[in-house]
């Protein structure tokens, strides 16, 4: 068989079953699409609900962690307002009450007592004493009444009446937090303090108590926050400052409405940054410095300060799409099994009929002889191979039949061959034969003819002596030309 018509057959006994599995290819990667589309929708639901249910329990942790952690300082600090504001007349109580609040509470680093200018006769015009906890010689108090030292480790050039933590409070007459403060690049503060306002007998505010707690001390709880591992947490204060961002460039002097000013077509940000400055709850899914993430934000401190968890989207989905890749690579060698798995059993099924197309093919080349073995199957397949079986033995039976009457017609066309050349020999030798007595009877007719007419010219003339010898002659080649027609008819 030449190249040609080897790749030929091949393709011919590949062909049915490449299509086959094919078409079943096709109808069971739609069903799987489909069915893997629906599971990923709702999948993607599932996890997109739980992923975020996840984040905001971790969000509402961080926050009642949070507020517990400044409801201790405020209620330290509304604690020790009772005790200062019972004994404003004398001012060498001030620095024992400092010093007693940072002894009780060892998270505030720092306690300040500052009273309105002129307020004590003798002590000057401005009044504050002051005391801070030194992390570096082994959190001992130090207690200091000089004006100029307003924030623990950080020395001001204002008087403290030009802060807002005096100020503040001075004017909206009840407890604030006050946010660490700066100027331009400069950090002034490294901590966040509460302040209340102190009032006399007569209920006339006359100071401010502030105690100051580490920014450090809130960041290690907000930035271990982290839901997942690209997550993370931070805290607003009021007008939308970051207190507690894993950027330090944020902190203290960065707004989230530059944000919004920096990308103004962004409207889910600008709409984001609008909720969390009003103090509300929620949860929205923007674009955040280009990446699609979730933002869960919630009020804390009275509605001033926000904490919020941003997650990318990538992280949420992040289970989703690790099921999504495996399904798909699962489903890519289900396919490929099923593909291979098809085109091996219908070739396997097919091959007996393309033994009966081999014999076929012989058969009608004049092949008689039989190669296909009996077979067990009781299927439409093996059906037919018992029926072609059946019909190769029923076509050899004919076949030898017809051989034995070719034979005997052979056998009988040479006898008639025989016959016909002996017939044509006979018929030769008897053309031989009639030409060879029609060429001895010439001359007797000649003969009998040259007689009758001698007879006829002698009885004219009369003379009849001669007639006598005539007729003998006469006689006597009749006699020849008879015997030569006896011989012709034998």
């Amino acid at each position: 068989m030449t190249y040609p018509k080897l790749l030929q057959s091949i393709g011919r006994s590949w062909a049915f079953p490449t299509k086959l599995s094919a078409g079943v290819l096709l109808s069971v990667t739609i069903l799987f699409v489909a069915a893997l589309g629906i599971l990923f929708t709702v999948s993607h639901n599932a996890i997109e609900k739980e992923s975020l249910a996840k984040a905001q329990e971790t969000l509402n942790g961080t926050v009642n962690r949070i507020e517990n952690m400044l409801h201790g300082v405020e209620v330290a600090t509304t604690n020790m307002q009772w005790n200062v504001e019972h004994h404003l007349d004398d001012p060498n109580m001030m620095s024992v009450y400092t010093r007693e609040l940072l002894r009780h509470n060892p998270h505030i680093v720092g306690c300040a007592i500052a009273l309105e200018p002129g307020f004590y006769d003798g002590e000057g015009e401005l009044f504050h004493r002051y005391s801070f906890r030194d992390r570096t010689r082994n959190d001992s108090i130090l207690t200091s009444g000089n004006p100029m030292e307003i924030e623990p480790f950080v020395l001001s050039n204002s008087p403290y009446v030009a802060h807002n933590w005096y100020n503040i409070p001075m004017k909206v007459g009840e407890l604030c937090w006050i946010r660490p403060h700066a100027e331009g690049d400069e950090i002034l503060s490294t901590v966040v303090t509460c302040s209340t306002p102190l009032r006399n007998k007569e209920g006339r505010i006359v100071g401010v108590l502030a105690t100051d707690i580490e920014v450090d001390w809130l960041s290690k709880t907000v930035l271990s926050t982290k839901p997942y591992p690209n997550s993370y947490c931070c805290m607003l204060g009021v007008q939308g400052t970051y207190l507690i961002h894993p950027d330090s460039t944020r902190l203290y002097h960065t707004f989230v409405t530059d944000i919004v000013k920096a990308d103004s077509t962004n409207v889910e940000v600008k709409e984001l940054v609008e909720s969390m400055l009003k103090g509300e709850n929620g949860c929205r899914a923007v674009n955040l410095f280009g990446k699609d993430s979730y933002v869960l934000y919630e009020a804390l401190n009275a509605k001033h300060w926000s904490a919020c968890i941003i997650c990318p989207e990538s992280d949420i989905f992040y289970a989703n799409e690790r099921l999504r890749m495996y399904a798909t690579i699962i489903m890519i060698l289900g396919l490929l099994f099923i593909l291979v798995f098809c085109f091996l059993m219908v070739k396997m099924h097919l091959k007996p009929l393309e033994m009966l197309a081999n014999e076929a093919e012989r058969i009608a080349k004049g092949e008689y002889s039989l190669t296909i073995k009996p077979t067990t199957r009781k299927d439409e397949i093996g059906s037919l191979q018992h029926s072609f079986i059946k019909m190769h033995k029923a076509l050899s039976a004919r076949i030898s039949e017809l051989k034995q009457l070719t034979e005997a017609l052979q056998q009988r066309h040479e006898e008639l061959n025989e016959i016909y050349a002996q017939v044509e020999n006979a018929n030769e030798a008897k053309t031989l034969f009639i030409h060879e007595v029609a060429d001895r009877m010439l001359q007797p007719v000649k003969l009998i003819e040259s007689s009758v007419r001698q007879l006829k010219e002698r009885h004219k003339k009369g003379q009849l002596d001669e007639i006598p010898t005539l007729m003998q002659t006469v006689l006597k080649q009749i006699k020849v030309i008879t015997n030569l027609l006896e011989k012709l008819g034998r």
